[in-house]
């Protein structure tokens, strides 16, 4: 599916992700503060990539976000 922008729907799911655990790749909390920044974030209301209604994401979603970005050679993709 490709919106009128020309940007696919995973393609912009993909930035949303990027955007939510990016900082906590270029600057990863000290040992032990990993849940507290996590929590941090799913308390923000981000913008739906499709709709662009408001949208917030639990602890658990953003996690394995996080450890997907990771360990990924690609981590917007």
């Amino acid at each position: 599916m490709t919106r009128q922008d020309g940007v696919r729907s995973h393609e912009r799911w993909a930035h949303l992700r990027f955007a939510i655990v990016g900082p906590l790749l270029a600057s990863p909390p000290a040992p032990g503060e990993l849940q507290e920044a996590l929590s941090g974030l799913a308390q923000r209301v981000w913008r739906h990539p499709l709709t662009g209604e408001p949208v917030r994401f639990g602890v658990s979603t953003i996690e394995r976000w996080y450890y997907a970005a990771r360990a990924a050679a690609d981590p917007v993709g």
